[in-house]
Parts: C-alpha cells; structure tokens; sequence
C-alpha cells in the first residue's frame, strides 16, 4: 500500500513522536526523551510537508488519515500546505509574487534578527491566505480543512482540560518547536538567496534562489536540506533527493551550498562572518 517503503522512517516519527508524549504524561517528565520529542516535532513537520508534495499511501483513505495524524498530532492542519506553499511558494520560487519571501520583511537581509522573527512575520501573511482558502474549498464542497481544524481544536482542549500544565509541556511546547523550525527553515533555506523569478532573478533561476545543506540534518529531517533539488522537482520522492541534487550541485553557487547546518547557523547567522558570502548582492562586491 504504500509508494515506497522508505516511507517507514516518516511513519516511524509518526507513531513514536505521541508515543513519547503519552509516556511522560502518565509516568512524568523526561529530559532525554522530551529532547527526542523535538527533534521528531522538527521531523514530522517535514514529513507532513513531503507528504502534501508526494502521497505516502496508494489508498486516498489512508493518505486523508494519514493527513488527519499529521494534524492532530503536529497541531498544524496538513491543508495548509495546499495555497500557500504548493499554490503559492514553489510558483513563484522567493520571487516578489511569493507570499513567504524572506526579504518581504525588510529586504534582502540574513541575520539571526530576521530568522528568530521570520516565523512571526509569515504568519501575519499565511493566516488570513488560509482564512480564505477554507471557504474556498467548501463552496467546492471540500469540507476536509474543517475536519482537520476541528479535530485539533477538540484534541487540544480535551487535553488541556484534562492536564494543563502537562498539555502545556508535553503537547503545545513540542508543537509550537516544530512550526517555528517549519516557517523558519525557509529563512534558512532562502535568506540572502536571489529570487527565482522577477526582475532580480538570474539566467541560472532557480539554481540560485535555495540554500542546501548536504550533511547528517538529512538523515533525521528527511533529505530536507536539498532544497535547490526540490524546488527543481518537487514531486520527486523526498528519498531521491540526494541523487537530483548531485545532478544538479554543479549549477549551484558555491556559496549556496553547505555541509552542516548547525555551522552556518553559527558562522553565519550569530557571527556574520565574512569569509563566506552571505547575500547574492555581495557578488558586486567581490
């Protein structure tokens, strides 16, 4: 039943992520654990996404609960993916059309400042997207986004009502780590890049417009660090991502390319360092 057995790992996240919040809820707080905890939080937002690009199951019953597990356990519903990003993000790759765009909050900068508060800022644009996708969808009578949003709500208040402070803790905490680590990947990924379509756009586009990192963060987040392969294909299976960017790599900018998230992360957001460019409009510079 389903499309590739690779397709395990996100599934595995899928049952071990509550599974580790129903163990500490009923037997107490565990630090290693609940570290495992957000690391899967990270983890299951990148497989929802790769699951809304390319189905996990041949049977559109177990892709619609698929959707519905997703939503209730991530507290993100899955067809929020559907205008913003696919509709709307992979349409306009960072171009000024793109809803998401890093640089809509104040230009084409890179820094810690705008990654901490790039989160923040794409919601103040993807809320009232999605306020007007849902009666979109059910004048064509898709009532699902509403499924999916009550589900949460009944889910998450049953929960609170029931244990606040371990909701708080064990349910609301890990969910809100794994949105932030969703909105903010694309600052990562994207932030100092140049847009891929509009007047800034190059004769490389769309080779330039993602930032890839090639190390261990695709072991665990599901290949996610390709990104320049994924926006090339973005129906090709999260598992071949690897193979496209390799096909790819010799048409991306050097700077675009890194090892270890965590490094650039460091090097370049906290440090600004200087040796490695960190915006396309630093090439006029050199």
């Amino acid at each position: 039943m389903l499309h590739r057995w690779s397709d395990l790992q996100p599934l595995a996240y899928l049952v071990a992520y509550p599974s580790l919040m129903a163990y500490q809820w009923f037997n107490g707080f565990h630090a290693v654990l609940f570290g495992i905890m957000l690391v899967l939080s990270v983890g299951l937002s990148v497989a929802q996404h790769h699951h809304t690009h390319l189905r996990i199951w041949k049977s559109k019953f177990m892709n619609r609960l698929t959707d519905w597990l997703f939503s209730i356990v991530q507290g993100v519903p899955s067809f929020v993916f559907f205008p913003s990003h696919i509709g709307n993000h992979h349409k306009h790759t960072h171009g000024p059309e793109d809803e998401t765009r890093t640089y809509r909050f104040g230009g084409h900068h890179n820094h810690i400042i705008g990654y901490l508060l790039h989160p923040f800022q794409a919601l103040t644009v993807l809320v009232p997207s999605l306020l007007r996708y849902i009666p979109r969808r059910a004048k064509k009578g898709d009532h699902w986004p509403w499924i999916e949003l009550a589900s949460i709500v009944v889910v998450s208040t049953t929960l609170a009502l029931i244990d606040v402070r371990a909701w708080l803790l064990l349910v609301a905490l890990p969910q809100a780590h794994g949105l932030h680590w969703l909105l903010a990947s694309n600052y990562l990924q994207h932030a100092g890049a140049r847009p891929g379509t509009g007047p800034e756009a190059s004769e490389m586009a769309p080779n330039d417009a993602s930032r890839n990192f090639t190390g261990l963060v695709n072991l665990v987040w599901l290949n996610i660090g390709y990104h320049n392969a994924h926006h090339l294909e973005p129906r090709t299976h999260w598992a071949d991502m690897p193979a496209v960017h390799r096909r790819e790599v010799e048409n991306i900018p050097l700077w675009l390319v890194e090892r270890s998230l965590i490094l650039y992360f460091v090097r370049t957001l906290l440090f600004q360092s200087r040796r490695r460019q960190r915006n396309f409009m630093e090439e006029s510079k050199r």
